[in-house]
């Protein structure tokens, strides 16, 4: 459940502040904007479906979670990297990692709220559902009041490796 909890404040960061991040950093405009956050959330939704066929054809929900939580800490670090040397990289290809990381650390949720139900039981499944839904809500509600005062202290390459640090956390919170 704290794993579910944890691994949506990344999610959380890019739903709240991709845009401000397109537009402060990359100096995007509306149509740049929305461009990105649709290819985001459209691939968000594709990788959702195809994740949950996926785990379930093959059978290996943990192993992926684990995977999603890699892929998902380095997609963030990469952003991180790459805003970090953003002189030194194309805008586009910024833009990328962002879409590239919102769809990673979104592609898991299905997965993962199955997973909890199979885990807790049938007896159980309500309550281990509305837990994890309980500590997700506490990311929604503290990621947003979060990202403000560490970008006021830092930059945008340190909200995406506190990121990349956030969901490479919740590794060994997810079942073997």
């Amino acid at each position: 459940m704290l794993g579910i909890g944890a691994l949506c404040a990344p999610q959380f960061a890019v739903l709240t502040f991709a845009t401000v991040f397109l537009h402060d950093f990359g100096r995007l405009g509306l149509a740049g904007i929305s461009a990105a956050m649709v290819a985001l959330q459209v691939g968000a939704m594709v990788m959702r479906v195809w994740s949950g066929r996926h785990t379930d054809r093959h059978g290996n929900r943990r192993a992926y979670l684990r995977g999603s939580v890699c892929v998902a800490a380095g997609s963030f670090a990469l952003l991180a990297a790459a805003t970090a040397g953003s002189p030194h990289v194309p805008l586009a290809a910024i833009v990328a990692i962002l879409v590239f990381a919102g769809i990673c650390v979104s592609a898991w949720h299905g997965v993962a709220y199955t997973e909890l139900a199979t885990l807790a039981g049938a007896n159980h499944a309500g309550t281990a559902l509305g837990m994890a839904n309980t500590i997700v809500y506490l990311g929604l509600f503290a990621t947003p009041l979060a990202i403000p005062p560490l970008l006021a202290v830092s930059s945008w390459s340190v909200v995406w490796l506190a990121a990349a640090l956030i969901a490479g956390a919740t590794y060994p919170l997810f079942a073997r």
